[in-house]
């Protein structure tokens, strides 16, 4: 009950603190020049935000874009390396193929 109460004190006291505060704000600064000010800023920091979010998607699409083509690269040099292999030993195998092949009996 009693921190109820000190918790309900402290509220009331920072309440009224605070629009003593607000109450005093105008006469030091004007508060339509403080809010049309804080707009602009405002307006100003998404179009900042939206510029820097393009320039990392663009980024980002020219590193994905590398990436393709690299991987394109990489994967056309393996199988040309693939299949010049695979066309040098069959020719390794065919005459040899000839000299151990067997005639099949004919039924």
């Amino acid at each position: 009950m009693g921190r109820q109460m000190l918790e309900g004190l402290l509220l009331l006291a920072l309440g009224a603190g605070l629009l003593a505060f607000l109450s005093w704000l105008p006469q030091k600064v004007d508060g339509m020049v403080v809010v049309s000010e804080a707009i602009a800023d405002l307006i100003r920091g998404l179009g900042q935000l939206l510029e820097a979010l393009l320039g990392l998607a663009a980024v980002i699409l020219i590193a994905m874009l590398l990436l393709a083509g690299l991987l394109a690269l990489l994967s056309g040099v393996f199988r040309l390396v693939k299949s010049f292999t695979r066309l040098i030993s069959s020719e390794r195998l065919k005459p040899s193929q000839r000299n151990h092949r067997r005639p099949r009996p004919r039924r």
